[in-house]
C-alpha cells in the first residue's frame, strides 16, 4: 500500500486531520474534538492506511500535546511549521479557502514535499523539569506584582493627605474650579508651571490637547478630537470637564457650535474641555 502522509491543523477546541496519497490527492478527512482520547480517534480513523506518516502543524506549540500523544502510541510524527503550510496554501492553483480543512492538507502536501522533515521525538525529563521551572517563575512574578500593587495602595493613603496640604499651600485657585480635586491640581501645577509662559488661551490649549484640529472638506467644517499635546494633562482636563457635565446643570445644556451635537459625543465633550479650560489660572 502507498505509503499516505496524515496533515493535522490542531486547534484548542478540536483538530481536523486530512489523508493525502504520494501524488498529494486527498483520500480522507476527519475533525475530532480536543480530549483525552483525541489521538486514539484519529489512530483508529487512519486504520486503513498502515504506512502512514502524521504531520502536526505547530507540534511544539498548539499542537504540543496531540503530537506527543500519537509518538506515544508508535507513531511516526513530523513537525511542520506554520509558515510552511502557509506557503503551500498559498502556491496553490486549486480550492485555496482558508479552512481547517485546506490548512490541514497544505500541511500535509508540506511535509510531503519536504527534503528534511523534522520528527517528534518522545519529552524525556527535561521537559517536565522546564515545565515546573516555569510554574516557579510564574507563582515568583505573580507574588511580586501583588506585592508592587498592594505597597502602590499603601504609599497612596497618606500621601493623598500630604498631596492636598502641598496643593492648599502652593497658593493656587484652581481648585475652586467645579470638577478640580487635589490630584488633578496637582498634576495642572507640575505640567503648567507658570501659565503666564502661554502668550494665548489658544496657546495652552494646543499644548494641553483640547484645541481641536480642523479637517474641512469643501463647505463643510469639521473638526476632530486632537491626539497631540501633552495627554496627562488632557486627562485631567477631560476628567474635569466630564465631572463638570456630570454634576452641573448648565453643562446638560451645552451645545458643539461646530458638530450640533450634544454632550454624549466625544467632539462636544472635547469642546466643552477646550472651553472650560479658557478661564483656568494656575
Amino acid at each position: 500500500m502507498a505509503a499516505v502522509m496524515i496533515g493535522i491543523d490542531p486547534h484548542k477546541a478540536s483538530h481536523t486531520a486530512v489523508a493525502i496519497g504520494e501524488k498529494e490527492a486527498p483520500l480522507g478527512e476527519v475533525r475530532v474534538r480536543a480530549s483525552a482520547a483525541q489521538a486514539e480517534r484519529l489512530v483508529a480513523w487512519a486504520a486503513p492506511w498502515p504506512e502512514r506518516t502524521w504531520a502536526v502543524e505547530g507540534a511544539g506549540g498548539l499542537g504540543y500535546l496531540l503530537a506527543q500523544q500519537l509518538v506515544a502510541a508508535g507513531e511516526r510524527v513530523l513537525d511542520v511549521q506554520p509558515k510552511l503550510g502557509a506557503r503551500v496554501r498559498l502556491l496553490a492553483t486549486g480550492a485555496t479557502n482558508k479552512n481547517d480543512p485546506n490548512d490541514a492538507r497544505s500541511v500535509a502536501i508540506a511535509a510531503l514535499r519536504s527534503t528534511a522533515p523534522r520528527p517528534v521525538a518522545a519529552e524525556n525529563h527535561a521537559a517536565v523539569l522546564k515545565v515546573w521551572s516555569k510554574r516557579h517563575r510564574d507563582l515568583g512574578r505573580t507574588r511580586t506584582q501583588v506585592a508592587c500593587r498592594l505597597h502602590a495602595v499603601l504609599c497612596e493613603l497618606i500621601p493623598k493627605k500630604r498631596l492636598t496640604a502641598a496643593v492648599r499651600a502652593s497658593g493656587t485657585t484652581v481648585t475652586e474650579i467645579f470638577g478640580v480635586g487635589p490630584v488633578i491640581a496637582a498634576t495642572l501645577i507640575g505640567y503648567v508651571a507658570d501659565a503666564s509662559r502661554f502668550p494665548s488661551r489658544d496657546r495652552f490649549a494646543a499644548y494641553n490637547g483640547t484645541a481641536p484640529i480642523e479637517v474641512s472638506s469643501g463647505d463643510r467644517k469639521i473638526y476632530r478630537l486632537s491626539r497631540r499635546g501633552n495627554r496627562p494633562l488632557n486627562h485631567v482636563i477631560h476628567m474635569a470637564a466630564v465631572t463638570q457635565a456630570r454634576r452641573r446643570s448648565l453643562t446638560l445644556t451645552f451645545r458643539c457650535a461646530s458638530c450640533r451635537a450634544s454632550l454624549r459625543s466625544p467632539s462636544a465633550r472635547h469642546c466643552w474641555s477646550g472651553s472650560a479650560t479658557s478661564g483656568w489660572s494656575c
